[in-house]
């Protein structure tokens, strides 16, 4: 009987185990992909910081923009629409950098170092591209962006301001199909 209780019990846990494999793993809202993102902009600007390279890049923000319109196209999106949504993006993330920069003047911070800008940037290329397959992949469900609150409390980032948030959720409501 001991034995009959030990396979009944061994074959339910591989199952369940089986099982808890096959179920689909839960992919992050947009909200915390753009806090994930975010979240790098502390290395971004202690790295152009200890190289004396300025916080606006230019030409980074064009080929920024124009990739994430050609990519927002090829996932279904109007890339037009997505524009304004990629430039505030890119301003909170300057704005944050700014912010840490303005503190660093101030405090400096010790035994802390930002990770190399090349693969940070890696990174948030990434993460950029999983926040449009969310939005598209959302959109195409015909799900709307609906939950303010849960988006505006989800970007927790220090030094990003309640109105950078807004204005991120103003420009993601914005964002539509193609027709």
């Amino acid at each position: 009987m001991a034995h009959t209780t030990g396979c009944v019990l061994l074959m339910a846990g591989l199952f369940f185990s089986l099982t808890a494999l096959a179920a689909p793993v839960k992919q992050p809202d947009v909200a915390t992909l753009i806090n994930q993102r975010l979240a790098y902009m502390k290395d971004v600007a202690g790295y152009k910081a200890a190289h004396h390279l300025p916080i606006e890049d230019l030409a980074q923000e064009d080929k920024v923009l124009a990739s994430s319109v050609k990519e927002a196209e090829s996932l279904g999106l109007d890339g037009d629409s997505v524009k304004p949504f990629v430039q505030a993006q890119m301003d909170a993330a300057k704005a944050i950098q700014y912010r840490y920069r303005a503190d660093w003047l101030a405090s400096p911070e010790t035994n802390w170092q930002p990770a190399p800008l090349d693969q940070v940037r890696a990174k948030i290329g990434v993460l950029s591209s999983e926040v449009l397959q969310g939005i598209s992949a959302q959109l195409h469900r015909g799900d709307r962006f609906t939950q303010q609150h849960a988006f505006m409390k989800s970007l927790n980032q220090p030094h990003l301001s309640e109105a950078d948030k807004l204005r991120l959720w103003k420009a993601l409501q914005r964002i539509t199909l193609t027709h």
